[in-house]
């Protein structure tokens, strides 16, 4: 027990600690920088009556003016006295029966009134006599704990801080600043300019600044450039433009998790009273308690995206004979990680294989068990079984593992060069397959019983043509809207969107059948999609592909690229789109290595009239054109944003399609109509 108050009830003392004694507890304890917000003098009297102990009077002495000056010995004397006096009145209420338990809620009483309030203080009827906040701090308190309660983004806690701190304070700008990796973050600023948050953004620990001294030294830093006398940091170590700022540290779990940079308007001729600054410390303590749970939620949900993103696979085949793209949607309620999953798998025989399954329930075993599943299927595609084998093997892989869990799957395997497709399935919806618009195949495909469920259960395969063109979906229920249309209603929609719907290029076909689920603001299921449109490659059809890798950070190898598709092009006789494709492409693959942080793959696809081309890395975060950037949005993202712009002028279509993994971006081109012809 090291707080005065615990130790004079403990040993029936008086004890005293002054400003430094304070100032060096608090730095071990962040958290007491909530109760001792400012530099102050403590002493705590017992009140001893009758041998007994029944409680504590602690008064407390200012010391932001003499943080050195001790208690006066005659203060020590009138809060023995005191205190004795309370203890007597007491005792006969305690021998009564009356409890001597403190409250829940702490009584306050008003100090005496003070005439008159100073210029540039806060308006009389925010403040209470002595200095105290009024009801509209306590409605400002309370509407901020609401609205923080609420918040699930920085943003939002910005924003309540600026309707419920920085303007019953009187505030011009205010910043919020979190420590990462030893050095202050600017989560977010509100008043100040681009410049001066630029000042604070990444400031070390060790270099003495009021802000890095407030997180430090677990102080308020207070800076006046009008008052000699004022605390905090010395006139030097303030911003170039001398406004009267205070620099509060933020307290969370216990521990000093960044602070709060408040500018006010010059000249300032009154700074911030101590029982206005405890009033701040008090509700900063609240958004200090929200960015850490809202940085925590963002630690958890990276986590999950990671896992996820490890489970399924990097990077889809690249073949002439078929186009496939994927989709990955997680659950948002409950875990945002499920046992979902799909894959391409390149068979031995030269073939091409497409699984996809589905784990019971959204949490970090079902994505566990689903990643043995996927690794399972791929080793034994990867050894030359059939579809019916591998779910057999799988059954007793199962229950080998003694899961809990039951999984559902389905495998298709394509002979490109035949268009034969073999087909088992296991609890899992069929496949949807269009041979042609508006038509859609029936399957003779018996439905086995779900993996983990059955004991040597035999499962049954069939083989279908697929004749080119032809578009084949695999899907997992969440796919479908089965809560509001039922299951047969569901599954005619997607039909329905399936084939009805342009097959020219897979990507947009993907985006339109998950658009419904993806506009929800919760998901109750994962969702999982893989698309392929089978070409087949008829007799004297030439149809070409070309693949070309760019390591991570190697933004040199962006002139490589430039080479590569000059004698790309060549080959394919598509110079006439050289120019503009280097000049798409560049752009898109410099935008992915310096925010993506990943390999990129670049493939590329001669068409009938054109080229297409795929830029797939591991960010999920769509690139966005940024027409105009605004001083409050202006960052390193929205200005590589216009680049894109060079894109959406040159492209004849693009846009970028999200997956499990990551992203692809993609753009095509269309030949000239003379040189298509020639072609």
């Amino acid at each position: 027990m090291r707080l005065p108050t615990a130790r004079a009830y403990e040993t029936g003392e008086l004890v005293v600690i002054n400003a430094a004694e304070l100032r060096t507890l608090t730095r071990q304890i962040p958290k007491y920088f909530l109760h001792n917000p400012f530099p102050m003098a403590v002493a705590s009297a017992p009140l001893v009556a009758g041998g007994r102990i029944l409680g504590c009077l602690s008064v407390r002495w200012s010391r932001t003016q003499a943080p050195d000056r001790p208690v006066a010995p005659g203060d020590l004397r009138h809060v023995r006295r005191v205190a004795q006096n309370l203890a007597d009145r007491l005792l006969p209420l305690a021998e009564a029966g009356m409890s001597m338990e403190a409250p829940s809620i702490p009584t306050f009483i008003r100090p005496a009134p003070v005439e008159g309030p100073e210029p540039g203080s806060i308006p009389a009827s925010n403040r209470l006599p002595g200095g105290v906040s009024s009801t509209t701090f306590l409605y400002q308190l309370g509407r901020l704990s609401t609205e923080l309660a609420a918040a699930v983004q920085v943003r939002d806690v910005l924003t309540a801080a600026q309707s419920h701190v920085m303007a019953p304070f009187g505030a011009t700008a205010l910043m919020l600043c979190r420590v990462q990796e030893d050095r202050l973050r600017v989560v977010g600023s509100s008043g100040f300019s681009r410049d001066e948050v630029g000042r604070v953004e990444g400031t070390p620990l060790s270099r003495s600044t009021p802000a890095t001294d407030a997180v430090n030294r677990v102080e308020a830093r207070l800076y006046n450039p009008d008052d000699a006398s004022s605390r905090g940091a010395p006139r030097a170590a303030a911003d170039p433009d001398d406004q009267p700022r205070a620099c509060m540290p933020l307290i969370a779990n216990g521990r000093s998790i960044g602070c709060c940079i408040m500018e006010f308007p010059a000249p300032w001729r009154r700074f911030p009273e101590d029982e206005e600054i405890a009033l701040a410390v008090l509700m900063l303590g609240q958004i200090g308690q929200a960015l850490d749970r809202i940085y925590a939620h963002e630690v958890e949900h990276a986590f999950a995206r990671t896992m996820q993103q490890s489970l399924l696979p990097p990077t889809l085949p690249h073949r002439p004979e078929t186009v496939v793209t994927s989709r990955y949607l997680p659950a948002t309620e409950g875990a945002a990680v499920g046992g979902d999953w799909y894959d391409v798998i390149p068979l031995p025989d030269g073939g091409i294989g497409l699984a996809i399954g589905d784990v019971e329930g959204h949490s970090v075993q079902a994505a566990s068990l689903m990643g043995h599943l996927r690794s399972a299927v791929l080793a034994y595609a990867t050894e030359g079984h059939e579809p019916n084998t591998i779910l057999e093997r799988m059954d007793g892989l199962l229950r080998a593992l003694g899961a809990s869990r039951y999984a559902t799957c389905c495998c298709l395997w394509l002979q490109p060069a035949t268009g034969v497709a073999k087909i088992a399935t296991a609890g899992h919806p069929l496949p949807l397959i269009s041979p042609a618009p508006g038509k859609l195949m029936t399957l003779n495909v018996p439905i086995g019983l779900p993996l983990g469920l059955g004991d040597g259960h035999h499962y049954e395969q069939r083989e279908v043509t697929l004749p080119p063109g032809s578009v084949t979906a695999l899907f997992t229920d969440g796919l479908l809207d089965t809560r509001a249309l039922g299951p047969d209603a569901a599954l005619t929609q997607l039909t329905a969107a399936l084939t009805d719907s342009g097959r020219e290029n897979m990507d947009p076909l993907a985006d339109h059948l998950i658009s419904e689920r993806q506009s929800r603001k919760t998901l109750d299921d994962d969702l999982a999609l893989l698309l392929m449109r089978y070409d087949g490659i008829r007799p004297g059809e030439r149809r070409d592909v070309a693949r070309f890798a760019v390591q991570r950070y190697n933004l040199q190898a962006v002139s490589s690229v430039r080479h590569y598709l000059k004698d790309l092009f060549r080959r394919w006789g598509t110079e006439p789109l050289l120019d503009d494709m280097q000049l798409a492409l560049c752009e898109v693959v410099t935008n992915a290595l310096i925010h993506a942080q990943s390999d990129v793959d670049i493939r590329l696809r001669r068409q009938a009239d054109g080229v297409r081309v795929e830029v797939q890395d591991r960010s999920p975060q769509p690139p966005i054109p940024t027409v105009i950037v605004t001083e409050e949005a202006m960052n390193a993202e929205a200005e590589s944003g216009r680049g894109l712009l060079i894109v959406d002028a040159l492209a004849t279509a693009w846009g970028s399609s999200p997956a499990g993994w990551g992203k692809t971006t993609w753009i095509e081109m269309t030949l000239p109509q003379q040189s298509s012809s020639a072609a």
